[in-house]
């Protein structure tokens, strides 16, 4: 009888590593972007499933803005064998966020931002602020965001304000059916680091801190934007709150080769479990319209 060998997360490395210069650089400025990190061929299977299906079997959820205009999003936290549950265990992604957090990490949650041609934008903010509410004492989290297409200024690319992660943890003010930072201490945000644009192609990856303020301006081009964004916590950062955070609590993660994509023979996302559509009527059910458990 053959015995098959199971390899552990230790024993999986990535054939793309961080470099010493790349750690430091994300400390310094609170993010960093890596080039090419995923192939055209890894993305391709969930590029021409996206096109087929743009609407991702009607789990999107619209944020919407005081203005009027929105963006579309589809959130999972439960990692199956689907693309979408793949691609956030793979090697490159897991070591370099264990290499940044410097501890075992676990996956809080990923999300699909689709903007089509006209959508609006998404205000100013840091995630940390949600997270704290969540139950997390530190900000010890991580998102890293693939780029499924090209991400420019003019369909309204990820914005970061450099080295606004040392800043103290922002209040966030209601916007629409969302939230943003603090304006008051926004603006002075705005004077004090440099904005930078996040322009990237395909396959480009950004990992950015809990606490670094990002945006993004509207898409005013004829082209889709579109963004996965896969966020880590540190296994010791389990949120100190048990009710209503069963999704966010910790569960160990199983690492997969950098070859997964390549090898995989599973749907892009058809079998994915996503969380519930937030609309009026089905509030408090996803990761944006929250009520505090230890308010309630």
């Amino acid at each position: 009888m053959t015995q098959t060998t199971v390899k552990t997360n230790q024993e999986i490395k990535s054939i793309r590593p961080l470099t010493d210069e790349e750690v430091t650089r994300f400390h310094k400025d609170g993010f960093i972007i890596i080039r090419n990190m995923f192939s055209a061929q890894e993305l391709k299977p969930l590029q021409e499933a996206l096109k087929k299906d743009p609407t991702m079997g009607n789990s999107q959820t619209a944020v919407i803005y005081e203005d009027g205009k929105s963006w579309k999003v589809s959130a999972w936290t439960d990692l199956g064998e689907t693309f979408l549950g793949i691609m956030p265990r793979t090697a490159r992604i897991v070591d370099a966020i264990e290499l940044l957090l410097e501890e075992e990490c676990y996956h809080w949650h990923s999300k699909i931002v689709i903007k089509q041609p006209g959508d609006g934008k998404v205000d100013w903010h840091a995630d940390f602020s949600a997270w704290y509410q969540d139950g997390c004492l530190y900000p010890n989290m991580i998102t890293c965001s693939i780029a499924l297409d090209k991400n420019d200024i003019s369909n309204g690319c990820l914005q970061i304000l450099r080295g606004s992660h040392v800043m103290a943890r922002l209040d966030d003010v209601t916007r629409g059916n969302s939230v943003a930072g603090d304006p008051v201490r926004m603006e002075k945000a705005f004077e004090n680091h440099e904005l930078v644009y996040c322009e990237m192609d395909a396959g480009d990856v950004l990992f950015f801190h809990a606490k670094t303020l990002h945006g993004s301006d509207g898409n005013n081009s004829h082209e889709v934007r579109s963004l996965i964004h896969s966020t880590f916590n540190a296994r010791s950062n389990e949120p100190i709150f048990r009710e209503r955070q069963q999704h966010h609590l910790y569960k160990p993660l199983t690492k997969l080769p950098d070859s997964a994509l390549k090898d995989a023979n599973c749907s892009a996302f058809d079998d994915q479990i996503f969380h519930g559509k937030e609309t009026d009527g089905n509030k408090r059910k996803g990761i944006f319209l929250r009520r505090l458990p230890h308010k309630e």
